[in-house]
């Protein structure tokens, strides 16, 4: 069943929330891409972190781990949900997308595949 695998940070100014939750939790975020930066659970239980530089409001959004991401979108749509985001490569990592569901919610989808590019 997929479930929450991830949640991101899409805020102005990602260095900065980085820092606020350095000082005060003592998460460690380390550059992923230009812009986007992660943060591991490590041992501790929970879910790994992205915070991400972007324009407009702050917002998170949960990124939901599916076995397969092109059947996964089909289904959103067929539901009524719209794709904003089509599938793209995390490289080493796998595919993800985004949607919006009917009442207007954007979450991520993300299949995991190493061999991505």
């Amino acid at each position: 069943m997929p479930y929450v695998g991830y949640v991101e940070f899409n805020v102005p100014d990602a260095a900065g929330t980085a820092e606020f939750f350095e000082a005060v939790f003592g998460w460690k975020a380390t550059p992923f891409f230009e812009g986007y930066l992660s943060v591991q659970h490590g041992d501790e239980p929970g879910i790994d972190t992205g915070i991400q530089q972007a324009e407009g409001p702050a917002t998170t959004v949960a990124t939901l781990s599916v076995p397969d991401l092109d059947e996964a979108v089909t289904r959103v749509q067929a539901h009524g949900g719209t794709i904003v985001v089509p599938r793209f490569p995390i490289p080493g990592v796998g595919y993800a997308a985004y949607f919006t569901e009917p009442n207007g919610l954007t979450v991520g989808m993300w299949e995991a595949d190493t061999s991505a590019g």
